[in-house]
């Protein structure tokens, strides 16, 4: 099933706002240090700005760089690069800004979440990880987060790095206004449904409590 990015929303209540924002952009939780670094490709530049920033910050020892060469017609529009991978890209990025490039390591096959966490489980030995602060747009991070808790060793403690992102006109929007706008609360149900349903067929980990009262919305996902 193909879930549209914008799907029709329903009239949310403000409880369901509030659990929407959890499950969709992970609760908020202080920043400590990490054994790793986890960057999921995208063609925006708020992944290698944050990975860097990260970095810099003492956030992590090691980066792991996710991402093949994006097939998406839907590409930031500050992308350059034509068909060179995501992870190859932000490789380079890092590298130029004073990252070692023993300190990272490339992953540049995958072409969905799924693949960047797997594929990267074939190239980095994730045993000894205790923790990972993992990096991606903030309306994503809930799906990423379930995404690396479903395959990955139990025991990893998980804190999200979200960097903001904005509509076609350039309004940014961040988990405490995405309620204000259409666009916003069509582009973060449609994250609730992709979680749901994923979580559902097995591809990430599932959600433990719907959020009440979207059952019409909801069922026909699985029937």
């Amino acid at each position: 099933m193909i879930i549209p990015k914008y799907p029709e929303v329903p009239r949310l209540t403000d409880n369901q706002i509030e659990e929407m924002t959890k499950i969709v952009f992970c609760e908020e939780t202080e920043l400590k240090n990490n054994d790793v670094i986890f960057v999921f490709g995208t063609t925006h530049p708020g992944s290698y700005e944050n990975a860097l920033q990260a970095y810099k910050k003492g956030l992590g020892k090691e980066i792991i760089i996710s991402g093949g060469t994006s097939g998406s017609p839907d590409k930031h529009k500050d992308w350059i690069y034509g068909d060179k991978s995501e992870a190859r890209v932000l490789f380079e990025k890092l590298a130029a800004n004073g990252v070692p490039i023993e300190q990272m390591i490339l992953e540049d096959k995958s072409t969905n979440s799924m693949e960047n966490v797997i594929f990267s489980k074939e190239i980095y030995d994730f045993s000894k990880t205790k923790s990972i602060i993992f990096i991606s747009k903030n309306y994503a991070l809930g799906r990423q987060l379930r995404t690396l808790k479903k395959y990955l060793p139990k025991n990893i403690r998980y804190t999200a790095y979200g960097y903001n992102t904005y509509f076609d006109d350039d309004t940014t929007f961040h988990r405490h206004d995405w309620m204000n706008y259409d666009k916003g609360k069509s582009l973060v149900f449609g994250e609730y449904l992709r979680i749901l349903f994923y979580g559902k067929i097995g591809y990430i980990e599932e959600l433990s409590e719907p959020i009440k009262g979207l059952e019409k919305y909801t069922d026909p996902l699985f029937h």
